[in-house]
This record gives structure tokens, sequence and C-alpha cells, in this order.
């Protein structure tokens, strides 16, 4: 049995902009309901995921700024703030929510640009640990730098497969109107040129610095013909670094949340037809790969190197250009995955539409693996 609908999704393109935090929720919020076919007046609560609202502008209690965009209605409404899992929580929320509200309004919405740098790696590093990592020295792309030199060590992963992730990845997001690199081409001369960063990773094995907001409306019952079952939804958290875990080459987080979402779909690894992963770095996307089931550990690079990741491979990973070219607006970023998913699998996601989508994945991550939500998607005609 469903765990519920997603009667309607929106979203605004990732990248630079000079919109507000609200307004780009509003735009968001605005093209969900009219995918659902539903007015404002129809949800009845609201949940808002945002990681960086407070430290980049002085912005903390969101749901009140989005209850704004919707005056006199006063709902139940809540943020929800999970780092990079902000998103991916805040639908799972939804989800549990649907006990008590008919229809639920999920919005994810970041706004990064004009920070300072250094100021903005601060903040974003605010999803480690202060103690055992930030004080020293270690950031993100250090963390992830780590675990592509243990993944390499144990399982023979070369920086050409990261590249060919990348290559993937922004091939993918050529075709995406809403991606931070639609229309962009990056070859592999752009890749040699890309500077170093924390090896072996270089620029081109990031993310981009992203704005922007995603939406979707979550009912416990189907709509229409159009509604989209979510058939598993999980959620599991690890300790926060990396010093506190046993393996670096894999997250126990992921392993945990993709084996109940599993158990709740009634399906297994071998039944998902795509995913979207949490590739804020190339390496993570090895291992979302291997710890959602979808191959062997250390067997990634091999199904990467042989195209069946691919848009017309067997298991394409990542369609919309993922975190890596599609963008990472923090907050919005696990939502913005249920936007594509939900694309895919109605058929309406235009010059990337996959060929084979009856089911599909969602797995969003917050910090290295300390956080992370999955969420499994079937076929509307198939509910």
């Amino acid at each position: 049995m469903p765990q519920g609908y997603v009667l309607g999704v929106g979203k605004t393109r990732f990248g630079p902009t000079s919109k507000s935090l609200p307004s780009l929720a509003q735009e968001a919020i605005l093209a969900a309901l009219k995918d659902a076919g539903l007015e404002i007046g129809d949800i009845d609560a609201f949940i808002v995921a945002n990681y960086l609202g407070g430290p980049n502008e002085g912005r903390l209690h969101l749901n009140a700024v989005v209850a704004g965009l919707m005056p006199g209605l006063n709902l139940p409404g809540w943020r929800v703030e999970a780092a990079c899992a902000s998103g991916g929580v805040a639908v799972h929320q939804a989800l549990l929510a649907l006990s008590r509200y008919e229809r639920v309004l999920v919005v994810g919405v970041e706004r990064m640009s004009g920070i300072p740098g250094m100021q903005l790696t601060r903040n974003i590093g605010m999803a480690g640990d202060l103690d055992l990592d930030q004080s020293a020295g270690l950031n993100f792309p250090a963390s992830y730098a780590l675990v592509a030199q243990r993944h390499m060590q144990a399982y023979g992963t070369t920086t050409r497969d990261l590249e060919l992730i990348s290559l993937k990845n922004h091939d993918n997001a050529r075709l995406n109107p809403l991606a931070h690199f639609y229309h962009k081409t990056v070859t592999q001369a752009d890749i040699d040129a890309g500077a170093m960063v924390a090896s072996p990773l270089r620029l081109f094995d990031c993310c981009p610095v992203s704005d922007g907001a995603a939406a979707a409306v979550l009912s416990a019952e189907p709509r229409d013909r159009r509604s989209v079952p979510v058939l598993g939804s999980a959620l599991s958290t690890d300790a926060i670094s990396l010093s506190q875990r046993s393996t670096h080459t894999s997250f126990a987080a992921a392993r945990t949340a993709a084996s109940n979402a599993y158990r709740q779909a009634g399906v297994t690894a071998r039944d998902v037809d795509f995913a979207e992963v949490h590739d804020c770095f190339t390496i993570a996307e090895v291992v979302a790969m291997e710890d959602l089931a979808l191959c062997d550990p250390g067997e990634a690079t091999r199904l990467i190197r042989e195209g069946v990741t691919a848009r017309d491979g067997e298991l394409p990973i990542n369609a919309s250009g993922g975190l890596k070219a599609g963008g990472h607006a923090i907050g919005a970023t696990g939502v913005g995955q249920v936007y594509e998913v939900v694309q895919q699998l109605r058929g309406e996601a235009g010059g990337r539409q996959l060929g084979k989508a009856r089911i599909g994945l969602t797995h969003n991550v917050g910090g290295v693996g300390g956080t992370c939500a999955v969420h499994i998607m079937g076929r509307p005609d198939e509910s």
C-alpha cells in the first residue's frame, strides 16, 4: 500500500539568482499547486525545508515567512533542517503527517548568492562536527576527498571514473531547462583544466553553489491519474563525523534507509529503473549506488565505465544532471529530486525522458552520510 501520493510538483531553475528567498519559495509553490490542479486553500498543512536561511540571511522562522505568502489561512506549518538532507526529511515528515492532514505542501528553498566565500564555507560546514572536524580544519571537500581516497584504496576506483560521472551528469543537465548547467557543455578539456580542490577531487568533481526552490503537494489519496504513488519512504541518521565511523567507503544511514524503503515498497534494488542520488561530489554517486544496493560494493565503477548509468543505459543515474550539474540548492535538493522522479514517471521529462521509468528512487544525504532520506515512487497508472 502506498505511503501517500504526490499530486503536484513545482521547481524553479537552480543556479545564481537575484530573487529573494520568499520569492523563490512562492514560485515553486504556485507551480506545484497548478500542477496538482489545486488552490492554496486546498492545503491543510505545510512544511518548509531550509538549511542556511539563518546564518546566511538571518531568516530562521521560515514557516511564518511562507505563511505570509498565504495570508489569512493560518495553517499548521513548520520548518525542517537536516543539513543537505532537509528536503528529503521534509518529504518524509509530510508523508507521516498525512495521518492527520489530508493534503500537505512541502517546499524546499535555499539562497546562497552574494555570501562571501569564507562565510559561506563556514556556514555550510555547520553540517559537520564542530569538535571533531571543524576545529581541525576538515571541511566537506576534504571529507569527501578522504572517502574517495579510501574507495580508491579498497576497490581500485580511479580519477577517470570520477571524470566519467562528471561528464555524464553535465551531459544530462544540458537537456534540463531547470538545471544550473542547462545548455552548457562541459568537455574533458574543461575537467582537465579544473583546479585541485582536495586531492583527488578537482573543480568538476564538486557541485556548484546554487539558489532555488522546489515544492510538492502530497496526499493520502490520489486525486487523478497523474497522482504518483510513494511506495516507500525511510529516514536514518548516523554519527556526524567520519572519525566516528567504522568505514569510510559506505554510509550506514543510507544503507538502513534504503533497506527500510525497499521493504515498505515491497520491491528490491533490482526493481529500480532509475535513481536521483545525492552526488554533491562525484565520489558520492559511487558510494550511493553501492549503499542503495544497486550494485555490490566496489562494482559501481564498472557500471559507470560500461555506460550502464548513462541516460540511455540500463540503470540511469541522475538524468536531471544531479547535484553535480543540475545544482545543489541545499534545502531544496531533496524536493527537487522528487520533482524529477515524478516528471519521469509521468513521462513528462521532455528531452531527458527515460525509455523505462516504472520505479524511481531518490536518495538525499545530509553532511557526509550523517542523515539520509530515501523515497521510492511508482508510475501513476500502476498505483
